[in-house]
């Protein structure tokens, strides 16, 4: 016998088996289905009311154990009948949230001055505002903690010895008198020549120690926060002055004067305006010298940003901090030297039967914490802080390696954004109906009664 023979034999007696093996599984198939449409008939003839309940099938106590009623049932039962998909959504939910979580880490900003590589301070912040004011002094000790050097500038003799009370090795009191002047307007102000000795010219913090080279980080411009307020009729021209050389000239000056300091090296600067805005974003009545300022500032910072976007380098980025209500905390606090609303007992009899009304409800409607830190709760001093941080860290860069710009305008405090959008949005007749402010009825033009006189003494 051949060996193709003996295979045909083999194959024949294979033949048996199979046919076996195949009937089997058909067989095992049709009692499945007749159990499921069993099961299925028994299921719905149970549930029917017009059947009498003694020819009514019965529901088997195994059915009745393997249908989930409850919501955690239904879930255990599909997660039990979709293994493989449960693990892939346990998987990619928690990659995501170790991610996520990572990122946030590694992210996160530390809010501290780098040190130069001999351990020494080397970023340099100036502060130009007065060191009578509350909010210069918080945000001067606050670099101060986070490792900067800290310039805050002076002209006179009592706010040097201000900036020297503090007792700080790194708060240095700055002269700068804006009225003086260099013969050529290209060279650098004198008050300046230390401050580009330090970032020019290396530096021995101790004898022995490797030398380093500071760096100008950034230049604060804090204006008086305080305006004189009233309807524009009442104010003396004195006032507007000093409003507009304290306010408004003399931050234009000092960014003119800073300027070739922050464009002398290739490191990231910044120029930071921190100014209230809640009254100029509402454009409020009888608040003419804030918003003159306040708008005025803006419009120089837009200004100078595109002017400093157009250099090679581009290292400056001009920020605007929009100030709303903040508490700097009680050490902060200045006293409240008279009571709001008094200051009418120094107008003419006519301007107080035009105003006096609407004056004073504009002071109970206010926005702003201008009837002292105690009576508007304002957002914590932290927030100020943190923003000027964020506005003087280094500029970062794209993909591509291109610097990034800093963020022009920062919304701080308590109003801060929210009265921007209303400014921005809302008719300005809607605001004043919002503000409670109303149209009264003005005295005529000659010599009030003199009961009204008489009850405007008593404010």
């Amino acid at each position: 016998m051949t060996s193709d023979d003996q295979f045909f034999f083999d194959y024949l007696a294979s033949i048996p088996h199979d046919v076996r093996r195949y009937s089997l599984q058909v067989a095992d198939s049709i009692d499945r289905q007749f159990d499921w449409a069993a099961a299925t008939i028994r299921d719905t003839l149970s549930h029917q009311t017009w059947l009498p309940p003694s020819v009514r099938p019965r529901l088997r106590a195994q059915d009745m154990r393997s249908s989930p009623h409850g919501l955690a049932d239904r879930v255990q039962d599909w997660l039990a009948r979709h293994r493989a998909l449960t693990a892939a959504i346990v998987a990619f939910v928690g990659t995501g949230c170790v991610l996520l979580y990572g990122n946030k880490k590694l992210n996160s900003k530390r809010r501290k001055a780098r040190k130069a590589g001999n351990g020494a301070r080397k970023e340099i912040v100036v502060v130009a505002g007065s060191p009578h004011e509350p909010m210069t002094r918080a945000i001067a000790a606050d670099l101060e903690r986070r490792g900067y050097i800290v310039y805050v500038t002076v002209s006179s003799a009592d706010e040097e010895h201000l900036v020297q009370s503090e007792h700080r090795a790194d708060i240095k009191a700055l002269w700068l008198d804006l009225t003086t002047t260099s013969p050529n307007q290209s060279e650098l102000h004198p008050s300046l020549h230390e401050l580009r000795t330090l970032i020019t010219q290396p530096q021995y913090p101790l004898p022995g120690m490797p030398p380093h080279t500071c760096q100008l980080s950034g230049v604060i411009i804090v204006p008086s926060p305080n305006y004189a307020s009233g309807p524009v009729a009442t104010i003396p021209a004195s006032s507007w002055a000093d409003t507009i050389n304290t306010r408004l000239l003399s931050p234009i000056l000092t960014a003119q004067v800073f300027l070739p300091l922050l464009t002398l090296r290739s490191n990231s600067s910044s120029l930071i305006f921190a100014y209230p805005s809640i009254s100029s974003s509402l454009s409020a009545p009888f608040a003419g010298p804030e918003v003159t300022t306040a708008r005025a500032i803006s419009g120089f910072a837009t200004s100078l940003r595109q002017e400093l976007y157009l250099l090679e380098n581009g290292n400056v980025d001009v920020v605007e901090l929009r100030l709303g209500n903040i508490d700097l905390g009680p050490s902060y606090r200045n006293a409240q030297n008279q009571i709001a609303g008094t200051e009418v007992l120094a107008w003419s009899a006519q301007q107080r039967a035009l105003y006096g009304s609407q004056y004073l409800n504009s002071i109970e409607q206010r926005p702003v914490a201008s009837a002292g830190p105690a009576t508007i709760r304002g957002s914590p001093a932290r927030a100020l802080h943190h923003a000027v941080l964020d506005a003087l860290e280094p500029a970062s860069r794209n993909i591509f390696g291109r610097r990034v710009h800093k963020k022009a305008v920062m919304y701080v405090g308590r109003g801060a954004r929210s009265y921007g959008v209303i400014g921005d949005w809302v008719p300005s007749g809607l605001v004043g109906l919002m503000m409670g402010y109303r149209r009264g009825q003005a005295a005529g033009l000659g010599s009030p009664s003199s009961g009204s006189e008489t009850s405007w003494e008593r404010v």
